[in-house]
């Protein structure tokens, strides 16, 4: 029964860890998607556009995909390298996003309302 159990919570903290890579808000249709800036200066930004999604290229195993999102983040382009589920739509041009800096390169994509494309 111990084994079992100790099973049962390694899988729940392998699923939480995962889950904290992405994750969608239930009831207001918000997606999060964590990358890394590749161009642009690092900054905040609320209600950017996302001007393209390219680049997606699919993991060895096609459970993920990591794209560069180009967002008009108030006048400045920013290119953030970004990796979701592959069952998750990419961000997509006139997607609203809002942009936090978590470090010097870590980017938190926060998709505001539904996505406007789907896989």
């Amino acid at each position: 029964m111990r084994d079992a159990v100790a099973g049962i919570v390694a899988v729940l903290v392998v699923l939480l860890l995962a889950i904290g890579y992405f994750s969608v808000r239930e009831g207001d249709a918000r997606d999060t998607f964590h990358g890394v800036l590749v161009e642009g200066r690092p900054l905040n930004s609320t209600n950017a556009v996302v001007l393209a999604d390219t680049n997606c290229i699919p993991d060895q195993t096609n459970t993920k995909l990591t794209c560069i999102a180009i967002i008009d983040a108030n006048g400045e382009v920013l290119k953030v390298r970004y990796t979701h589920p592959i069952e998750v739509p990419c961000l997509a041009r006139g997607d609203k996003v809002n942009i936090s800096m978590n470090s010097h390169s870590s980017v938190e994509i926060v998709r505001l309302g539904a996505p406007s494309m789907e896989h």
